[in-house]
């Protein structure tokens, strides 16, 4: 199911957030350049999908479904960060750039993308 993609930057932010430790709301907030009530609003949505929960200290948590689709984004936008670095785009640009094409592409030609990359890493090694 295709998410929209302030979901899936929630949901992404959330995840690179909680391998660093426990995430707050100020985090998210800062990490995305957007208000605390913003998030606090994005967060009960999160939630009642079910991709989020809090715990009495407020601090956010994944559910096992929002883990499994925070790491698919993540995936989608390392490798598509990857790609732009190997066809010579800066680095700085090529997150940027990975930010917008990890919410537009769909399974199967994100398969093909992967397997152009590994094909290019294959060759440089």
């Amino acid at each position: 199911m295709k998410q929209k993609k302030s979901t899936e930057d929630y949901l992404k932010t959330i995840y690179l957030l909680s391998r660093q430790g426990g995430v707050h709301g100020a985090a998210i907030a800062e990490s995305l350049k957007v208000s605390r009530p913003t998030v606090s609003v994005a967060l009960k949505a999160l939630a009642q999908e079910g991709y989020v929960w809090m715990d009495k200290s407020r601090l956010v948590y994944l559910t096992d479904t929002g883990f499994q689709l925070a790491k698919e984004i993540y995936e989608r936008h390392q490798t598509f960060q990857e790609l732009l670095v190997s066809l010579g785009v800066d680095r700085e640009t090529a997150a940027h750039d990975a930010c917008e094409m990890e919410h537009s592409v769909g399974p199967e030609s994100f398969a093909a993308i992967k397997r152009v990359l590994e094909r290019i890493q294959e060759t440089d090694m």
